[in-house]
């Protein structure tokens, strides 16, 4: 089964972040589906989608975003023929379980799954890259009786084996136990092996017990367990008389006719998003804590953060010593004026010659760095004339022993000649900053997730005062033990009104942009795709002051203590507990709000000292994806930006 490599991106869909890792979920699980599809056709055994992903087949052809395994379910005439056929049919890497078929095995939901973890290439290529187990998960369709007090004496004895299975399941006292358990042999007449699993004879009564109306029962039917211990699902049989097929992802796949009338039974308004799970997320975490702990030595996909990764280094690049040396010069001239005032003429000689000395090194450079004819050279080429004429007036005055008998005229002439360099000093600043404007490098890897960056580009170009360049980078899909697969570069596929840099062409440790603006904060940390490990945010501050992290995405609100958005906050681990985060200078994120939620997260994942630190380091003022939307728009980013920019 191919899908397009897209598929297993991270995204953000209705508001909510999905890793990549959960596309991989979802593959793995689609490949499972399929084998079971391909044995259901070839045996004729109807099945049909259920609980989400038949909301998501209905609603958008896909897997719910917050949803992370599928669900089917069968009638149980239909799941009774599957069982006889299903395990010489499956792959040898898949699995078949429920209750009758494995002793172990403690629950009312059956299913197929992928029976081996690892990093073994022929499982991954197998499962999408997917190194995790993958379940999809059957339920069974029971009928329920038609007259009310057959269902309530039926509810009750399930309930009653219910409580004595609970009561096993505690590990209560044994007299109790034994005690129940006399009671329900008095009514079932069934007699229990006390010698052997009381649990699974148990799970499997009680599955009987589901099973007694079957074939002579009413018009309704219904996941039994589901029925009696968590809500109240039951179907009209007419609903699920007939199936119809209907797109999901990349396939086709059965759902009831009647799906509107199942969906409003287990939803009410299926149409409403509503961010639940019914189960802890994600579906993978415990095989994930297995893998983590077998495969020490091959798991390398989690950060650790280190307190150094807020430290940086200093960074001077040509723009910072031009002006540093502007202001040098500058500092030069008031010391000039003092010494002149104290009257020592020797001292004012000396700082003279020794500022044109400067100058002209100081135009050399410049000249070397942008060629002829700028206009920063030809202001200090009339800077050094002043220098030259204030030296030569300054010179005639060595003779003399005594100033003071100057005339208040030669005074004024003489300060009008030293005051003239100061004038070329400052038309000087201004050459620079027109010379010299502050370079931006701007690193996206991907020419769709350039929207996110593309209207703070449009401003700074815009203004004129800064030059940007627009440096695509390659990235790589990765194999499941997190090896590189093939290289994609998308230079090419970005707007034509933007002059693009080939990163071939762009020596960072040369041209030290004052700012490097990346949207990709994961560096090795995603499992499915890394950018050029050459451009890890740990190696860009190497060669900038300001890092600077601006998300590709914008999610909903996030509140960490809504029950509603618990797999939200869970899912930003993928996109906070990164190395972008900490290495960036700054990260601007889409609201106030959000920005709570980050140090939130932050303070889960490293501390709360932590935390307190990230504080100046994070800005939620907004993102260029939203544009004016609740005033968290393009400007406040724009705002945001250049006021760190413009930052000494």
């Amino acid at each position: 089964m191919n899908r397009e490599r897209e598929f297993f991106y991270d995204e953000v869909r209705e508001g909510f972040y999905i890793p990549g890792i959960m596309k991989r979920a979802w593959g793995a699980n689609l490949t499972i589906l399929s084998e079971i599809d391909r044995i259901c056709k070839k045996y004729e055994i109807p099945y049909y989608a259920a609980g989400g992903t038949l909301l998501g087949a209905v609603r958008d052809g896909q897997f719910i975003p917050w949803d992370d395994d599928i669900d089917i379910l069968m009638l149980r005439k239909d799941f009774n023929h599957f069982v006889e056929i299903v395990e010489k049919e499956l792959p040898k890497d898949m699995q078949f379980f429920s209750m009758s078929e494995n002793k172990g095995h403690y629950g009312f939901i059956s299913g197929v799954c992928k029976n081996r973890i690892g990093f073994e290439a022929e499982l991954l290529r197998n499962y999408e890259e997917f190194p995790y187990f993958s379940t999809v998960d059957i339920f069974i369709l029971d009928d329920f009786p038609e007259d009310p007090q057959e269902e309530e004496d039926w509810k009750q004895l399930i309930l009653m084996l219910g409580k004595i299975l609970q009561t096993i399941q505690n590990k209560k006292d044994d007299k109790q136990i034994m005690k129940l358990l006399d009671q329900a042999e008095a009514v079932l007449n069934f007699h229990f092996d006390r010698t052997g699993n009381l649990e699974h004879q148990l799970y499997l009564l009680v599955d009987t017990v589901f099973q007694s109306f079957n074939n002579g029962g009413g018009d309704k039917i219904g996941c039994a367990f589901y029925h009696f211990f968590n809500s109240h699902m039951l179907f009209h049989k007419s609903s699920y008389e007939k199936s119809i097929r209907v797109p999901f992802c990349n396939i086709q796949i059965p759902i009831p006719e009647g799906y509107d009338a199942v969906l409003r039974e287990e939803y009410g308004d299926y149409h409403r998003i509503v961010k639940g799970g019914g189960h802890d997320y994600p579906g993978y975490k415990e095989s994930e804590d297995k893998i983590k702990e077998t495969f020490r030595d091959k798991w390398n996909f989690d950060y650790y953060f280190k307190e150094e990764d807020l430290l940086r280094p200093k960074i001077e690049n040509f723009r910072d010593i031009v002006i540093h040396m502007a202001e040098a010069l500058a500092v030069s001239q008031k010391e000039l004026f003092e010494e002149y005032e104290r009257g020592e003429i020797q001292a004012c000689l000396q700082r003279l010659s020794k500022a044109q000395e400067d100058a002209i090194a100081f135009g050399d450079a410049i000249e070397q760095k942008k060629g002829e004819g700028s206009e920063s050279v030809s202001v200090l080429e009339k800077y050094c004339e002043a220098l030259y004429q204030a030296y030569m007036a300054l010179r005639e005055l060595l003779p003399m022993e005594d100033l003071s008998i100057l005339s208040a005229t030669v005074h004024k002439e003489l300060k009008q000649k030293l005051k003239k360099p100061g004038y070329y000093l400052k038309k000087l600043r201004s050459a620079l900053e027109k010379d010299f404007k502050r370079q931006v490098v701007f690193l996206p890897h991907s020419a769709k997730h350039f929207e996110s960056l593309r209207p703070l580009v449009d401003a700074l170009l815009q203004a004129g005062d800064t030059e940007c360049k627009i440096i695509p980078i390659p990235y790589y899909d990765r194999y499941g033990d997190g090896s590189l697969k093939e290289m994609h570069y998308e230079g090419e596929d970005f707007p034509k009104e933007y002059e693009i840099t080939d990163y071939r062409n762009y020596n960072f440790e040369v041209e030290l942009p004052d700012c490097i603006v990346i949207n990709s904060p994961y560096d090795q940390f995603n499992q499915v795709w890394t950018v050029e490990p050459t451009f890890y945010c740990q190696e860009m501050k190497k060669y900038t002051n300001k890092l600077v992290y601006i998300p590709w995405f914008v999610t909903d609100e996030i509140n960490p203590k809504d029950k509603e958005d618990g797999n939200a906050f869970y899912n930003m681990k993928y996109y906070v507990e990164v190395p972008g985060i900490f290495h960036s200078d700054l990260s601007i994120v889409q609201s106030e709000g959000m920005k709570k939620t980050y140090l939130a997260k932050i303070e889960e994942f490293a501390g709360k000292d932590v935390a307190k630190k990230m504080e100046k380091k994070i800005a939620g003022a907004g993102s260029c994806l939203l544009g004016e939307k609740e005033g968290q728009g393009i400007q406040n980013v724009v705002d945001c930006f250049r006021s760190f920019l413009l930052k000494a």
